[in-house]
């Protein structure tokens, strides 16, 4: 399989066209890097979420044997390339959320780079070698301010809530507000009630959601589940969201879902709701609707 066929561009190519893009008032522009990984520009800043740039989830040995997680497509991006990175957000620590390969590497490309991470993961940072001055420790409920961002972390269960001695959650997902556009990386996650009440209180324009799902099968190999891609639809219908764009569903065969089926079941009982599916390495400009003109 030439695994370059699933990515659209990719390396320095990929590089410029982020540099260069100019993000139009009340929009941001997004470029999906596969897995949950997504890098969104806003009228400041460039931010990644959750990039997962290299093979170590497979080759490190540490979520089984070697060779047990190939990825079925390379990255788009070299994490020594990430030289545009203002922020990069990290929703929880799994090795395909938070690598060590591409935090070490954004890190070293990005001379300003800062890591926005839940509380308990800050002492993986500092383990890795990052700044205790770049890196800004999040916490569900607590708002944060950063390069014209308004960041609300939003607690999440990847099965369960896992919380520390501290009482901060590992599991995070955040709503964004920035240039008039909000969004929303839902990190890893199940849907729950406290979930979608806590989430009605934004106006969400823009989604990132999990579609891969989980089952018996997967959750005893130690593979925690998510939101499946009926779920994932039915939280957007219920939230009203403007456009949904499906991620984690693309890069490991055993832990993956056929997004037909998500396009499917929208098409089929919520044919008015917007959804993007993005090839990695492909850029999307979103415009929010501005109501008051």
């Amino acid at each position: 399989m030439n695994k370059t066929k699933r990515v659209h561009r990719s390396g320095k190519s990929l590089i410029r066209q982020m540099d260069k893009t100019c993000v139009p008032q009340d929009g941001i522009v997004v470029w999906h890097l596969g897995q949950a990984g997504v890098a969104v520009k806003t009228d400041e800043v460039i931010c990644y979420f959750d990039p997962y740039l290299s093979d170590y989830v497979n080759t490190s040995g540490l979520a089984g044997l070697p060779g047990s997680w190939p990825r079925q497509f390379e990255p788009p991006l070299e994490p020594v390339q990430v030289a545009n990175a203002g922020y990069v957000f990290i929703t929880h620590d799994h090795l395909d959320h938070l690598d060590p390969v591409s935090v070490k590497g954004i890190d070293s490309a990005s001379p300003d780079v800062r890591f926005i991470c839940p509380a308990p993961a800050v002492s993986i940072l500092r383990e890795l070698g990052i700044a205790e001055k770049r890196i800004i420790p999040a916490r569900a409920g607590v708002p944060l301010n950063e390069a014209g961002m308004d960041i609300m972390p939003i607690a999440c269960k990847h099965e369960e809530y896992l919380v520390d001695e501290n009482g901060d959650h590992a599991y995070l997902g955040y709503v964004v507000q920035s240039n008039g556009v909000t969004f929303y990386h839902a990190g890893d996650t199940i849907l729950h009630r406290e979930l979608i009440e806590t989430l009605r209180t934004f106006s969400i324009d823009a989604a990132f959601m999990p579609i891969n799902g989980g089952d018996f099968m997967r959750l005893d190999k130690g593979i925690v589940g998510n939101m499946g891609f009926r779920e994932a639809a039915d939280l957007a219908h219920l939230l009203q969201v403007d456009l949904v764009i499906p991620i984690h569903y693309d890069l490991f065969h055993f832990n993956a879902d056929n997004p037909a089926y998500f396009v499917d079941y929208v098409y089929r009982n919520y044919p008015g709701q917007c959804f993007k599916m993005m090839v990695p390495g492909e850029r999307m400009v979103y415009l929010a609707e501005n109501d008051e003109e």
